[in-house]
């Protein structure tokens, strides 16, 4: 589907039609992991570079090439593939393009499962890490070595929501001949297309607001089909793929995804400036708020409004972690569980720190300020 349709327009037509043998409206589900060819002529021109046909599951399937190609027009990239899982885009990417000696420079503000896989796996595919402040920028080309392959960040850092300057960052990249790969998932492609500000390679954990309704774990990698062929090749040896159940169920979730992220996002600003005005609170950390250290970086990203720095919140309460446990069993409305970008309400402690996280949904405002602020002022009666 061409760009100059709206976003909104694209992530419900872009890479799906009517099915041309049945004319189903909607992407079929298909389940088949082996395809037929006619003849063996057939095969025989597809090998030669003919037209293309599906062989196996494991290396293309008709449900799973519709997201791929919806994704690819919704980021604005040549090409992507689906995965398995968040964890599955981001390992096998590294594993990809860090093999054979190559080196990254991360972030030091990153999701714990990407963190590990730096720290303890990457070395064993023949990689190296360098970690560096992403909002010093100073910092991240320091960090860059002779056999520094990639810059590896997150566009909304998780959970304490630092900003990286995307443009910034990718000049760096391109002044040492290296890429930029930005894990975008705090902010999905409805609110920003890392590409548009010189990123390489994008990553999503689809599993979070892509699906929208914690029923699906999947994986997204865009770029270019130059870049991304050797990383689909690996996917596919490391039993990565998406399954084509779950890809449907993403493609279903996806139509929806600028109207939750308005709305996520708004509900979000407005718990953000609740919680900074309350006095039971130390830190909020939103990208949305005037103070926020990065929110001019993100204003020039994203724009500007309340719809726009997207539905992720973590802050921190004056008393530290002595009271965590009985905010969150006094919320009603929000549920403590992990992961994030459901249509429901989420909030996370991290072992170990006064951090708390918070996925806003899509409930009513009104309810969820009034949850959040009941809950809080019991604090405030006991300090």
């Amino acid at each position: 589907m061409p760009n100059h349709h709206g976003f909104a327009t694209r992530t419900v037509h872009a890479g799906e039609a009517p099915d041309p043998s049945t004319g189903a409206h909607g992407v079929p589900l298909y389940q088949n992991v082996t395809y037929a060819f006619r003849s063996y002529e057939q095969l025989e021109s597809m090998r030669a570079g003919g037209a293309p046909h599906f062989v196996y599951q494991p290396r293309g399937n008709p449900t799973v090439r519709c997201l791929e190609l919806k994704l690819a027009n919704l980021e604005g990239a040549e090409t992507a593939i689906a995965t398995s899982s968040g964890m599955s885009a981001i390992s096998a990417t590294l594993i990809s393009l860090l093999a054979g000696g190559g080196h990254v420079v991360a972030s030091t503000d990153l999701f714990d499962e990407t963190r590990n896989f730096l720290l303890d796996d990457l070395a064993q595919a023949g990689g190296s890490v360098t970690w560096a402040n992403a909002t010093d920028l100073n910092a991240v080309a320091a960090a860059i070595a002779p056999e520094t392959r990639a810059i590896y960040i997150e566009a909304i850092s998780n959970p304490c929501l630092s900003v990286a300057d995307l443009t910034a960052i990718s000049g760096i990249a391109r002044e040492h001949g290296v890429l930029l790969l930005v894990d975008n998932t705090f902010l999905s492609p409805a609110l920003l297309r890392p590409i548009e500000h010189g990123a390489d390679i994008v990553l999503h954990s689809a599993t979070k607001y892509l699906s929208g309704h914690g029923m699906v774990q999947g994986g997204i990698i865009s770029g270019s089909r130059e870049l991304l062929d050797p990383i689909r090749a690996k996917v596919s040896r490391l039993g990565g793929t998406q399954s084509p159940f779950g890809a449907w169920t993403l493609l279903s979730g996806i139509k929806t995804l600028p109207l939750r992220m308005a709305r996520q996002s708004t509900n979000a600003a407005s718990l953000a400036c609740l919680l900074a005005s309350h006095p039971a609170v130390a830190t909020v950390n939103y990208p949305g708020l005037p103070d926020h250290p990065g929110h001019e970086i993100a204003t020039r990203m994203v724009g500007s409004g309340d719809d726009r720095f997207g539905g992720m919140i973590s802050f921190s309460l004056r008393c530290g972690t002595s009271h965590i446990g009985r905010l969150i069993n006094a919320l009603q409305l929000c549920t403590l569980a992990v992961s994030l970008g459901d249509c429901s309400t989420l909030i996370w402690p991290f072992a170990g720190t006064d951090l708390i996280r918070l996925s806003v949904g899509i409930e009513d405002p009104a309810d969820l300020a009034a949850d959040i602020r009941t809950a809080l002022d019991g604090l405030s009666d006991r300090q």
